[in-house]
């Protein structure tokens, strides 16, 4: 296999994972059956190794007006101890850069967690922005190991090694904290799941032992297709697929930025699109009857006519339905009306639904 392997590569595959490419990374893709995981993590708790993230730290005198001029929510406002989740960096035209966290450590210190297949985009992007700016970034991906215990059971799990782990909500975080004998740089409230949970970053050489442990204490190790098949059901966005440099958060319905705040990139291109709309809008669709998984690209239709293409899609193992996002012309995108999806030349009846597909415990 081409690309980089997470750090734990070895022991994925002594679980008997099968391995695969992510976003130029060799990953655990599942241990099993796919659905089993996806309602395991639905159902209960599950451990994902989430190592191909992009992890950036940010530092310097200038960092926090650094940020504030490329992320597109106010990093102003933020504390230590505290995090946007999610955010953006757009480009002029409003379009995605990336969308990320972005982690208060102290004032001179932050955290950027961004997309695998953006990392090196995302620090090109910074350091291009960077003239006249007292600021060091330094890219710590393959330094740390990086986890997600996901599901409406984490919070019970995590309460037998952290006190006051419930209290560790979406946006908060704690550093340098002890857990199952192991030294964890940082653990935070949130996940990509639409279920409770937290992610923890550890030193490289500490990853192995806090993995084995959690395993070792009954966690499930989960693959990064239910992974993949979760966050569809919580009407949670890919980049590459659902977003990218061509669309804006208007037209996602991706709700990562303010216009309450000084200038930043992006900010004038989004003011002029909600003045003038925009051309197309995220919607979600549940094919009504058993047939072929929607997948991006599939055309979707309105009385024969086009009117809006499919980004995403996949079978909903909660729904025991085929669901898909898609982007329609704001015209047709009548949530609770019906749309045709067009697959191998064939067309399957949908209702344009909102999101998410799934209400999880995140969501409750």
């Amino acid at each position: 296999m081409s690309g980089f392997d997470v750090p734990l590569i070895h022991v994925h595959k002594s679980l008997g994972a099968t391995i695969g490419d992510f976003a130029g990374w060799n990953v655990a893709m599942n241990y099993g059956s796919v659905i089993d995981e996806h309602k395991l993590v639905r159902s209960s708790v599950g451990l994902f190794d989430i190592s191909h993230m992009g992890r950036i730290l940010v530092q310097g005198k200038d960092v926090a007006v650094f940020l504030d001029r490329l992320i597109a929510k106010n990093v102003m406002k933020l504390k230590p101890g505290k995090a946007i989740m999610p955010t953006a960096m757009l480009n002029e035209h409003g379009g995605f850069i990336d969308d990320v966290t972005v982690y208060m450590i102290d004032q001179s210190n932050y955290l950027i967690v961004c997309n695998a297949i953006n990392r090196d985009k995302v620090i090109k992007w910074m350091k291009d922005h960077s003239d006249g700016f007292n600021i060091n970034i330094n890219d710590i991906t393959f330094d740390t190991v990086m986890l997600a215990i996901q599901g409406p059971k984490a919070p019970e799990f995590m309460s037998k090694y952290v006190s006051n782990i419930k209290n560790l909500g979406v946006g908060d975080f704690v550093l340098n904290i002890n857990i199952l004998n192991t030294e964890v740089f940082m653990l935070s409230g949130g996940g990509w799941t639409g279920e409770k949970g937290y992610e923890l970053i550890v030193k490289k050489e500490y990853g192995e032992k806090l993995y084995k442990s959690l395993i070792n204490e009954g966690l499930n190790p989960v693959g990064i297709i239910s992974r993949d098949t979760l966050r569809l059901e919580a009407g949670f966005l890919l980049y590459g697929s659902d977003i990218d440099e061509n669309t804006t958060p208007l037209e996602a319905r991706y709700w990562v930025f303010t216009l309450k705040k000084s200038d930043y990139i992006g900010k004038q291109a989004l003011e002029k699109q909600l003045k003038n709309g925009v051309q197309k809008i995220r919607v979600g669709l549940i094919m009504k009857d058993k047939g072929p998984v929607p997948r991006h690209g599939s055309k979707v239709l309105i009385s024969d006519v086009e009117v809006g293409y499919v980004t995403s899609g996949g079978y909903s193992p909660i729904l025991d339905k085929n669901i898909a996002m898609a982007y329609m012309k704001p015209t047709h995108a009548l949530i609770g009306g019906t749309a045709d999806i067009k697959i191998r030349e064939k067309t399957y009846e949908a209702k344009i639904v909102d999101f998410p597909f799934v209400r999880g415990s995140l969501f409750q």
